[in-house]
């Protein structure tokens, strides 16, 4: 058990990590299921989630969604035991699934590439838009460059050779769509605003743009 901003965070019988207290600001719990990860790991996103409840104050209610960094959670109501489950949306984000490895996966990943780049990550939030070119959702190669950006805007811009060089052409999209429909390039989204990528037949390569 440990104690987090007067919350306390237990695992228990290494199934679940669950909050004790947060019921004071949600008349609710929190809790989500172990999987393919250390319980560390979960601790972590419990952390996040305290971090917003007890800053924010936000009223939480069945089903609502909830931004963990570059990946979506959800709030499920257990009636019996006074909680609310995590899900998060599968890869494709064709569904959701009970408890949060994929959000785990996706953060660890963006964080390892910048941590790579001796970078600290920026991530994008999960309804921060991108601007996309034609070709994008089409799986196709694709430069990446990072903007600094109001806090709505992601600021990515994500060309392939289909762009026509027309500025009107240009489409703004969610982060979310983009996430679930080129998973590919998912864990290069968290480089920090001024940097590059470029994707050319499955190989990546990262830049400082001087010009951005």
């Amino acid at each position: 058990m440990i104690t987090y901003k007067g919350i306390q965070i237990n695992v228990v019988d290494n199934l679940y990590v669950k909050t004790k207290g947060l019921d004071s600001y949600i008349t609710k719990e929190i809790r989500v299921a172990i999987d393919n990860n250390q319980p560390e790991n979960y601790i972590e996103v419990i952390k996040y989630i305290i971090d917003y409840i007890v800053d924010s104050k936000p009223i939480i209610s069945e089903n609502q969604n909830i931004g963990y960094y570059s990946w979506l959670l959800q709030f499920r109501l257990d009636e019996d035991d006074n909680c609310y489950d995590l899900y998060e949306a599968n890869a494709d984000g064709s569904d959701l699934n009970k408890g949060c490895d994929t959000a785990i996966s996706v953060v660890r990943q963006q964080g390892e590439i910048c941590w790579q780049q001796n970078l600290i990550p920026l991530f994008p939030n999960f309804n921060q838009s991108v601007v996309i070119s034609d070709g994008v959702y089409e799986g196709k190669d694709i430069e990446g460059i990072r903007y600094a950006s109001p806090q709505d805007e992601s600021g990515w811009y994500l060309i392939t050779d289909d762009y026509n060089e027309d500025i009107k052409s240009l489409k703004m999209v969610h982060f979310y769509h983009v996430a679930f429909a080129r998973p590919d390039i998912l864990k290069y989204l968290a480089l920090p605003f001024g940097y590059r990528f470029l994707m050319k037949g499955g190989k990546f390569e990262i830049n400082k743009d001087e010009e951005v």
